[in-house]
């Protein structure tokens, strides 16, 4: 009998509804200065034994997807032992003069999908011996980690990566419980309970609106009251054509930056530079909106509340305060309104503040490949939008970080754009440096690196 880890309904969800409009994938990458280390990965054979060395650390490397018959059950992951590296590492070079070479790479790396019926979901690319690239230094590496969001969170990756690149010998993550895996028959027996747990949380939800209804008049999903904001360029429907680049700062001066404020964090600086450089980038082309747009982030709740899932998060959404001109009046609005919305959603996970239970997290695996499929845009012409841009945040702390004995000096990181948000900031932090990583679509942002002036003139605007 086959035994697998199940994959939980919420985790089910970034595999069922990812498509060519909105991917799933994780991509965090990090620059090695490397010019001068012996033991560098420069070649497929140093890299293969790179891998080989770290696999032992986690069973992401060695688990693969399993689908039960005709979806009756959520998919498994399976051990496969017999992993064959040549389809998850890869050596890429640059060609002479070719300071493109990282942002096409990254490109190339983050619209290729994974074949969930072959293999384990992961790979890792070498870009080596980079020449004449902002931020990485002459002779450096970039070592970029791709995964799938249905096996693994940004903190649980950030984790892991956090150990494979270790100056001590890191310890492997524990082992999973694994569990029988289903046929047919037995997945076919369970479905009706699928079904039925769908029906209470539906009765649930609508319970919880009358009772709000009748007391104070709505059930809040978030201590922001404006559900939907101004639509943007950014918030119509495109076919996929992606651009992607990166901004670099020195985290001391965002650290000097955000004492303007009392309480200040350095996420309140990144968010203020990024409202101030999209509002910057929307008036250059005359189309400003009156009323403030929103953004949205990923909240980690692992401290809040014991889970299952590999995404143990929530999605915070707030104001970007954008029509508010001063940068650092913007800044203390932003802060401001971080600290209510963080408040609000641990209150929510840890029951202070009930909340209705959401059905995207009740549904039948059956019922997931069809609505996946069915799945459609927004309007062309859409004029009101949830969110108007997503934004993730991991920091890898100020410790040493390596690989092969080359130090890690920056890391970024790739957040996919997704079908009506068009706009996407991965902020990411090592030591002394923090970048801003920005992925749009070519037909409303054709000029992205002027999209990374605008950044550094938001930044000098706080100062």
């Amino acid at each position: 009998m086959i035994r697998g880890e199940p994959m939980s309904s919420r985790d089910a969800l970034n595999f069922y509804f990812e498509s060519t409009h909105t991917s799933a994938l994780l991509v965090h990458a990090f620059v090695l200065d490397a010019a001068n280390v012996p033991g560098a990965v420069r070649t497929q054979a140093d890299a293969n034994a790179y891998a080989e060395s770290v696999m032992h650390l986690d069973p992401i490397f060695t688990k693969r997807l399993h689908r039960v018959p005709l979806d009756l059950d959520f998919p498994y992951w399976i051990s496969d032992s017999d992993v064959d590296l040549a389809h998850h590492v890869f050596v890429h070079t640059q060609a002479p003069g070719d300071t493109t070479a990282v942002r096409s790479t990254i490109v190339d790396i983050s619209r290729t999908f994974f074949d969930f019926t072959a293999r384990p979901a992961w790979e890792l690319h070498f870009l080596v011996d980079l020449h004449g690239i902002d931020g990485i230094p002459d002779g450096g590496s970039l070592f970029v980690i791709k995964f799938h969001h249905s096996a693994i969170d940004g903190v649980g990756a950030s984790d892991l990566v956090s150990r494979m690149l270790a100056v001590e010998p890191a310890q492997p993550s524990p082992p999973r419980p694994q569990v029988p895996v289903p046929g047919a028959l037995a997945a076919l027996r369970g479905l009706p309970r699928g079904f039925g747990t769908l029906a209470k949380t539906f009765v649930t939800a609508a319970r919880m609106k009358r009772s709000a209804r009748g007391s104070t008049g709505s059930l809040a999903l978030s201590a922001d009251t404006h559900r939907k904001g101004p639509a943007t360029r950014f918030n119509v429907d495109l076919e996929p054509d992606m651009v992607w680049d990166v901004a670099w700062f020195d985290l001391d001066r965002v650290r000097e930056v955000k004492t303007a404020i009392d309480g200040g964090t350095v996420n309140d600086v990144m968010l203020t530079a990024i409202s101030l450089a999209y509002s910057s980038y929307l008036a250059e082309h005359w189309e400003t909106p009156a009323a403030s747009l929103r953004m949205s982030m990923p909240m980690n709740t692992r401290t809040m509340k014991d889970a299952t899932t590999a995404n143990q998060l929530a999605i915070l959404v707030m104001s970007m305060h954008t029509d508010i001109a001063d940068p650092v009046a913007r800044l203390q609005a932003i802060h401001d309104s971080a600290l209510l919305e963080k408040k609000y959603i641990a209150d929510a996970t840890l029951g202070k503040n009930r909340q209705p239970p959401n059905p995207l997290n009740s549904l039948p695996s059956v019922l997931l490949p069809p609505i996946g499929k069915t799945l459609r845009g927004p309007s062309k012409k859409a004029t009101e939008a949830f969110v108007n841009t997503m934004i993730s945040n991991v920091t890898y702390g100020r410790g040493p970080l390596q690989l092969n004995g080359a130090p890690v000096v920056g890391c970024l990181g790739v957040l996919p754009t997704v079908r009506g948000v068009h706009l996407a900031h991965s902020v990411r932090s090592v030591g002394s440096s923090i970048s801003i990583s920005v992925a749009s679509n070519r037909a409303v942002m054709p000029d992205i690196e002027h999209y990374m002036d605008l950044l550094q003139a938001a930044m000098s605007s706080l100062s």
